[in-house]
Parts: structure tokens; C-alpha cells; sequence
């Protein structure tokens, strides 16, 4: 299921992402439009959710300057003697434009000068923006934007899915070159074949083939990508291609890796496993859980969730403190894509909520020993600091709000010794199913907690299952999951971070966020 985008975000057929805010009806006769709507000229949300966060906030101020413009002149003094005139100031460099922006009218100005002085910026009218046609014989990278813009509503896939498309459609054209379809040969087609199961994993990420061309990087002899990853690239250069020419009005040259084949994985082979009770005991020493060098709370509290609930890692991540609800007298966990209501939607740090199947949406009592640890009294300390998440130091990435905290708990078991690649934070989903097996919880009441899709039959459509359970079943199910022998609570609990130390992560995120932006805008294009 495809994230849901934070507030004024808009996404175009292309996968660009676009800022829109309504007019609100008390100015909107000021305006021959009902909406603002423009590029920002990016796909990532979490850069997007910046810009128009900054946004929001400027049209909302330039909205109560137009209102202030209305009143009469005894009112405005009531108000503090305001007789300044509108004046906004929106620094489009974040946009990619190349000036600061200041737009001014006085209080003499004719109605409508707003609107005159937003379309100097954002155009008139809410057009959304068109392609220009295409010409034929135009290089391959001409059309890509086009070929994404003609991808149907709904058969959309998500952001991750997106940009997975686009990376291999640009590592095709870096191995044949930037040219027109009808220039394309059988040769273009052997270099691709011949460089694509050469070219080496995280290629366009790893800083020692940065600047480098194809053929320098291939010389670097670094571990190439699986046979499988070459042909998924192929896989997407090869549908891109078919759009192109036929758009073209001639045959497709040549399928790219069309005769390679790949070996089927073995049946029986695990991808997971659970962790075994000793490794459990090295997970939460209490010495090494939450500690780092840069620590943040949620490296403490996200991984003891996990076990004590089985609930995904993204699950966790997107938690609001709204989420946390009493229902029958019980501490719950609400797992649901409802974003809160109450929360202010501008002040969004990620790209939205999300389940990954409908049997997820479901509340999952909170365990015992997690209360006794204090995360309750933790989430009391967030609200009355003003935090509407429960982990604001989680800032969540392309695959999600978890991805961070998944790589920092691989980075953890290699860290401290644990370094089976079956061992990944999943694996406490596998050992929440097997102790509630061992206790002889019952399976359906196990997917119900669990969040697994209940559906094996047509009996199983009959009636409610999942309401069939109370809260109470439900807790009984989560109590089944007892370390009491292996974590040692006491210990822990004298490890439980504070709001200063997520004030430390907070800041440190900043400077991280900032500094990344600087070094972006230093890299010449």
C-alpha cells in the first residue's frame, strides 16, 4: 500500500510532487482561482514535506494580511494599529528557482493585488502542468517525465516502486548513451548485456564510484549485482523502451536479457529466523540496548516493542501518541493508516501512515512489562512537551518510517556479534508466533494479534472474526510472550531514555538535515 503524502502534497502522474493549498472562502473573491498549485520539482517526500511545510505557512500568513487589508481602518488600530500593507516573503532557492522573492502592496492597493503579485510566483489559474509535446528522434532522457505522466491514476504503484523504475531507466541510458530510440542497435544491446552483470551493488550510492563514468567504475573490479537485480533492471529498461517506440510508431530493436535465465531459489530456505533465548539475552543486555555514540530513545524502546508485541517494524515507527488508547480498561496499541485528526497536519515529520494488508489494521494490547518499563509515562513526558509522535526522533525514510530504525538494529546485531543474515528485525514477528504457539494460543486469536490475514477459506468470511476477540482475549495473547528469565527488566529500567536525551537526538537531526542540504546544494549540476 502506497504512503499516504502529508498535507498540501499533491503527486503528479509523472511522480513529481506538488504544493496545493485552498483559498480560504473569506478571501477566495480576492482570487480568480479556488486553489495554489505548483511544482516543487521532486519526487522525495520527505524534501517536499519541507517546502511545503514553508509554504503553507507563508499563504496562510498572506491570507490574515489580506483579511487585515479588508477591515476598516478603526478595526486595524483595534488590532494594534496595523498599517503596514501586505508584504510576504518566500525564498524559492528551496525550489529550485534562482531569485528571493518579495511581494509588497500597500493598503491603497486595489482588490486583486494580491492575486496579481501570488501569480508572479505560481502563475494564474490551477492549470495543472502539461508536458510539452515530444519531437521525434529526441534523446532517450526527453522521455522519461512523459512516460511516467501517462501512468494511469490507478495503476500507480508506490514511491519506492517509482524510483526503482527510474534508476534502472538511468542506468540503461549511462551504458548506451544519452540517444535518440531510433539510433539504438544490436551493439547498444550486447554493451548493456556485457556492463549490467558487472556493475556493482549500491553503484550509484557508494562514495568510491561517485564522478566516475560506467567503464571507470566496471575497472574498480568491486562485487557486481545478482544475476536476479541485473535482470529486474533490464526488466524496467525493457518496458520504458516499448513506450518509447511505440510512441515512436516503429518496433521495438531488441529485449534486453531476454535469453538469460534465472535459477529458481530453493524451496524450504528461510529467509528469517526467530532469535533463540541466549541471543535474546545478548539483544537486551542492558549494557549495549540503546547505546551508541549517537543514541536516540527510539534505538531503546522500537526493538523491545517489537518482542513483546510481534508488531512490524513500521508499525511501530509511525506510532502516534494518539495511538495509544485505553479500550476496556486495557492499554492498546491503535495500529491503523489514520493519520490524528488532532495533530497539525503541517508538522508531519514523515510520509505518512500506513498498513501493509487490511488484517493489520487492529489494536494490540500493550504488554505488561512494557508498562512497567515506563513507556506509558514516557508518552505522558512527550505530550506535555508538545509531541504528537511517539518516536519524533524517527524520521522515516524511501521504504518507510521503520527503514532507519531497521538499519540501525542491523547495524546493532553486527555490532554485537550477532551477524546471521536470518536474524533481522522481522525475526521477533517469528519468535511472537512460535512462544504464542508454544502456549497454546489459538491460531486464529495469533493472526488476529499478529496482524495476518485471516482468510484460508470460505468459513473464514463468515461473521467477525476479529471483533469476535475482546481486548482481553487479545492481552492474554501478548502476556504469552514472557522473557522473564532472559530480559532483565530491573536492570533496563534504570536505562530508559529521557525528553532531554530526545532533545539531543532532535538537535542532532537538525544539524544532520542541515548539513545535508548544504552539501546538495554545493554539488554542481
Amino acid at each position: 500500500m502506497a504512503f499516504k503524502l502529508p498535507s498540501h502534497l499533491h503527486r503528479s502522474r509523472s511522480g513529481v510532487l506538488h504544493f496545493r493549498i485552498a483559498i480560504p472562502p473569506d478571501v477566495r473573491h480576492h482570487f480568480s482561482t479556488k486553489e495554489i498549485y505548483r511544482s516543487l520539482h521532486t519526487a522525495n517526500v520527505r524534501e517536499a514535506a519541507i517546502q511545503a511545510q514553508a509554504l503553507s505557512t507563508a499563504f496562510k500568513h498572506a491570507f490574515n494580511r489580506i483579511r487585515l487589508e479588508s477591515m476598516p481602518l478603526n478595526k486595524k488600530n483595534q488590532l494594534g494599529g496595523y498599517d503596514i500593507g501586505l508584504v510576504v516573503e518566500i525564498d524559492l532557492s528551496e525550489l529550485m528557482q534562482p531569485t528571493k522573492v518579495k511581494i509588497q502592496t500597500e493598503p491603497h492597493d486595489p482588490p486583486g493585488a494580491a492575486e496579481a503579485a501570488l501569480a508572479t510566483i505560481f502563475g494564474s489559474g490551477n492549470a495543472r502542468p502539461t508536458p510539452a509535446p515530444l519531437k521525434s528522434g529526441q534523446p532517450l532522457s526527453t522521455y522519461i517525465d512523459p512516460y511516467f505522466e501517462s501512468i494511469p491514476a490507478e495503476h500507480r504503484p508506490n514511491e519506492k516502486t517509482l524510483a526503482s523504475y527510474r534508476a534502472a531507466i538511468d542506468t540503461f541510458i549511462k551504458i548506451v548513451a544519452n540517444k535518440p530510440p531510433h539510433e539504438l542497435s544490436v551493439q547498444d544491446r550486447n554493451r548493456f548485456e556485457d556492463v549490467i552483470v558487472k556493475l556493482p551493488v549500491n553503484s550509484t550510492k557508494i562514495q568510491t564510484t561517485r564522478g566516475l563514468n560506467i567503464d571507470e567504475v566496471l575497472e574498480l573490479g568491486l562485487q557486481p549485482i545478482s544475476i536476479q537485480n541485473a535482470k529486474n533492471i533490464a526488466r524496467r529498461a525493457n518496458v520504458f523502451l516499448e513506450w518509447v517506440c511505440r510512441r515512436e510508431g516503429h518496433q521495438v530493436p531488441f529485449k534486453l536479457l531476454e535469453q538469460v535465465r534465472i535459477t529458481k531459489k530453493k524451496k524450504g530456505v528461510k529467509k528469517r529466523r526467530a532469535f533463540t533465548d541466549d541471543e535474546l539475552r545478548i539483544v537486551f543486555h542492558p549494557a549495549t540496548l540503546g547505546v551508541s555514540t549517537q543514541p536516540s530513545p527510539y534505538m531503546f524502546w522500537v526493538p523491545l516493542i517489537g518482542v513483546h508485541t510481534g508488531m512490524r517494524i513500521n508499525e511501530i515507527a509511525q506510532l502516534d501518541l494518539a495511538d495509544l488508547i485505553i479500550r476496556d480498561g486495557i492499554p492498546c496499541f491503535n495500529v491503523t493508516d489514520l493519520p490524528d485528526l488532532e495533530e497539525e497536519a503541517e508538522l508531519v515529520e514523515v510520509s505518512g501512515k500506513s498498513v501493509k494488508t487490511e488484517a493489520a489494521k487492529r489494536l494490540v494490547p500493550i504488554h505488561q512489562r512494557l508498562i512497567e518499563l515506563g513507556l506509558l509515562e514516557y508518552a505522558k513526558v512527550l505530550r506535555a512537551a508538545g509531541h504528537t509522535r511517539l518516536f519524533p526522533d524517527l524520521t522515516g525514510g524511501r521504504d518507510g518510517p521503520g527503514q532507519p530504525a531497521s538499519k540501525q538494529f542491523g547495524r546493532y546485531c553486527d555490532r554485537i556479534g550477532l551477524t546471521d543474515l536470518k536474524l533481522v528485525f522481522h525475526s521477533f514477528r517469528h519468535g511472537a508466533v512460535g512462544r504464542m504457539r508454544s502456549q497454546r494460543v489459538h491460531k486464529e486469536l495469533r493472526k488476529v494479534v499478529i496482524g495476518h490475514s485471516l482468510l484460508e477459506e470460505t468459513h473464514d468470511d463468515y461473521g467477525d472474526i476479529v471483533n469476535d476477540y475482546s481486548a482481553r482475549d487479545k492481552q492474554e495473547a501478548i502476556e504469552a510472550l514472557r522473557f522473564d528469565d532472559i530480559i532483565d527488566y530491573a536492570a533496563l529500567k534504570t536505562k530508559v531514555p529521557s525528553l532531554a536525551d530526545l532533545n539531543r537526538a532532535l538537535a542532532r537531526n537538525l544539524r544532520r538535515s542541515s548539513a545535508k542540504a548544504v552539501e546538495k546544494k554545493s554539488i554542481p549540476t
